[in-house]
């Protein structure tokens, strides 16, 4: 039904822990989006999400 687009976009503030604007995808007519995340309370370290949208009822 849809193309490949992006539909919208979560974007880096001072107080939250996104490392860079997180893009919302519609990607093979799936909503995805990747998030990079920096960990506090460690010495270093960053986890990358990739996440998928599902309807609550298919």
């Amino acid at each position: 039904m849809f193309g490949d687009m992006q539909i919208g976009k979560c974007l880096k503030l001072h107080d939250n822990l996104p490392i860079d604007d997180s893009i919302i995808n519609i990607v093979d007519g799936k909503v995805k989006q990747e998030v990079q995340i920096k960990l506090q309370n460690v010495e270093c370290g960053e986890l990358e999400l990739e996440m998928e949208w599902l309807p609550l009822e298919q």
